[in-house]
């Protein structure tokens, strides 16, 4: 009698000798239906990331990404740094905060947490690991309007593509329409550059048009606009966009 055999390594129910340990079902698309995540899934996950570079770009970051940086940084004892290039962002592993950011060749050379990865195993056969992971930040709102934030924390909403539009219409408003033509006759500038510039308002918007957010200030940012950048990013659930903007008084 012909056994089968699997070698799929990031399956729980592998065995010594390539053996399936549960009862092997073969769907109709000639699929195993037996498959479940082992704990080696979500370490390859994270390492097959970091094998040509030394950063996770945000568009990797899924649940099962998160879960899995957990894992490795557990079974490693690393920590991470998070960085952000306009809209991009990234994270990174690292065994100390001075040191490198690390690539898949150089967390092998490290040594491996025997006892944390056995305690992690357990926790994911017992479905606790997964409960602790998947704790998304909590978010009240999906996403926010792009506009412009006066220095007293006042924001005019203004679509992609409008915020020239919008800038006019807010110099109009406050009767700063002939402060405006007066310094546009020496600088020739546009009127977001005259908010930006003289009236110190932020922006916030993003060219790309590719999702998220950039912050855009010519001059200091008052307290009242860090407290509602603050406010704008905790409604949406990101904590290190709103960290970015608390105000030390400084």
């Amino acid at each position: 009698m012909k056994k089968t055999e699997c070698r799929n390594l990031c399956c729980k129910h592998h065995q010594t000798g390539n053996t399936c340990g549960t009862t092997l079902q073969i769907g109709a698309n000639g699929q195993c239906q037996s498959f479940e995540k082992s704990l080696l899934y979500y370490f390859r996950l994270v390492l097959s990331a970091l094998v040509n570079k030394n950063y996770i770009d945000a568009t990797e970051l899924t649940e099962e990404m998160k879960l899995g940086l957990y894992c490795v940084m557990t079974a490693y004892h690393l920590g991470f740094t998070t960085m952000e290039w306009g809209t991009c962002r990234m994270y990174a592993l690292k065994a100390d905060e001075k040191g490198p950011m690390l690539k898949t060749e150089d967390i092998y050379a490290m040594e491996l947490d025997q006892e944390a990865v056995d305690r992690l195993s357990q926790e994911l056969d017992e479905g606790i690991l997964t409960q602790r992971c998947g704790n998304p930040a909590h978010s009240s709102k999906p996403s926010q309007p792009f506009g412009w934030l006066s220095p007293t924390g006042t924001f005019t909403e203004g679509d992609f593509g409008e915020h020239d539009a919008v800038a006019r219409e807010i110099i109009r408003k406050k009767g700063r329409w002939n402060d405006f033509r007066a310094w546009n006759a020496e600088r020739n500038g546009t009127c977001r550059d005259f908010l930006s510039e003289v009236a110190g308002y932020c922006l916030i918007h993003n060219p790309s048009g590719y999702g998220g957010y950039i912050v855009s200030n010519s001059k200091p940012l008052t307290k009242k606009q860090k407290d509602f950048l603050f406010a704008y990013f905790m409604e949406i659930g990101d904590r290190f966009k709103a960290e970015q903007f608390v105000d030390t008084g400084v």
